[in-house]
């Protein structure tokens, strides 16, 4: 699984224009294609507002490429990827696409930053869909003006990262979604190497995430004080930002 995060150059006067094209057509074309779109919007406390996010999760590279209006190394609409060239999924969103079809002609540049997700501590549910098969689940969300928190983390090991990993998925998450927290997941960024990882964790508002996002409640088990206690003594270097979500696409809880 890789969840790919993608940065919009998109100009304040068209950026509801761009969300529209988005929720109303891309993203539920590529829910056909079996991929989920699980966190768009701004991040918080810096930027311009002109930088547009979106993070959308596939089963794999190949996947990836397969959802791709224009593939890498090739001129826009050259050469598409296999879903658009299917005419048994393609038929299955082409009424959506003249929804998105200016969608590109709003954007300045773009880039991506692809993460290779952990499988077994991930919440996505994707995969490369056959015409026989189903589409993917419309995600979850908290609705507009909630916020995604990503947390870089370094370690001295790779030991140190994969404790880490067990401390949050045994004790830390589960405590977070007891208090109203959603886990999106865990993933590597491809780029960099194994004792580091990134963690997207959603909470219904920027409240919520100050009371126990950060450190643990003063309410917590003493399991659950103990975890975070070590885990903050494993961590190198930890760099947190606040993505503001934008959109009402997904289903609220």
């Amino acid at each position: 699984m890789i969840l790919v995060q993608r940065h919009f150059q998109v100009d304040k006067a068209h950026r509801g224009a761009f969300e529209r094209m988005s929720s109303r057509g891309l993203w539920p074309a590529m829910r056909e294609m079996g991929m989920q779109m699980v966190a768009y919007g701004t991040w918080g406390f810096a930027g311009s507002g002109q930088v547009v996010v979106t993070h959308s999760v596939y089963a794999d590279f190949d996947h990836w490429y397969a959802t791709r209006r224009s593939l890498p190394g090739h001129s826009a609409g050259s050469k598409v990827g296999s879903f658009y060239e299917d005419p048994e999924i393609s038929g299955k969103f082409k009424h959506l696409m003249h929804t998105y079809a200016e969608r590109e002609s709003l954007v300045n540049y773009s880039e991506a930053t692809p993460f290779l997700m952990d499988e077994g501590l991930s919440r996505p549910k994707v995969h490369y869909r056959l015409a026989s098969g189903p589409a993917s689940e419309l995600p979850p969300t908290f609705g507009r003006g909630s916020i995604v928190e990503q947390a870089d983390f370094t370690y001295e090991t790779n030991a140190t990262a994969e404790t880490s990993k067990d401390l949050l998925a045994n004790y830390i998450w589960p405590d977070l979604e007891s208090k109203g927290a959603r886990v999106i997941g865990l993933g590597t960024n491809a780029l960099k190497g194994d004792e580091t990882f990134s963690t997207f964790v959603a909470y219904p508002s920027f409240r919520e995430f100050v009371e126990y996002g950060r450190a643990p409640h003063q309410n917590v088990s003493n399991d659950v004080a103990q975890a975070w206690l070590q885990n903050n003594g494993l961590v190198k270097t930890v760099e947190r930002r606040l993505l503001i979500i934008g959109t009402g696409y997904g289903e609220t809880n």
